[in-house]
């Protein structure tokens, strides 16, 4: 049962012999009115503050999911963006590795080239020296051939002088 604090100061009490002091009685009426009615508007009061609170509470709740939501977003963005760059990494990696490999196999190959080249070209040094060396030959041959002449000449003209 609500009571109100204008229940208690209208309320009526009946008359006996030898009762209480209707003035006194109303007086402490009046103060417990009061006294309810302070209660009242406390309890009033609180309720607006409890709402207000409850209110700010829920923005709170719904700030705190938002940012857990946020956080939980962030960590999966984070995790996906360093799972990209360690793929990018190991294709980059592997790329990196192949165009090795391809300059490594293009070295060798070139190297390979170059002995053969320098192997061809000692067999025509070696050509060119042997035929400077006959060639040398066949001069020093033919000097001598020249210088024979010559002697069998001047023997020849001692011999008819």
């Amino acid at each position: 049962m609500d009571i109100t604090p204008q229940d208690i100061l209208n309320h009526e009490f009946n008359s006996r012999l030898k009762g209480f002091d209707p003035e006194e009685v109303k007086n402490f009426m009046i103060v417990i009115s009061e006294a309810f009615e302070n209660i009242i508007s406390e309890k009033e009061e609180l309720k607006k503050e409890l709402k207000v609170k409850n209110e700010e509470l829920q923005k709170l709740k719904k700030r705190e999911d938002i940012l857990r939501d946020t956080l939980i977003a962030a960590q999966k963005f984070s995790a996906e963006i360093k799972n990209n760059a360690n793929k990018e990494a190991e294709i980059l990696i592997r790329e990196a590795e192949l165009k090795a490999e391809d300059i490594i196999s293009n070295a060798i190959s070139r190297q390979n080239s170059i002995r053969e080249e320098i192997r061809t070209l000692k067999l025509k040094r070696n050509e060119i020296e042997n035929d400077i060396i006959k060639m040398l030959n066949s001069l020093k041959e033919l000097i001598e051939s020249y210088k024979k002449e010559d002697e069998d000449f001047e023997k020849i003209e001692y011999l008819g002088s």
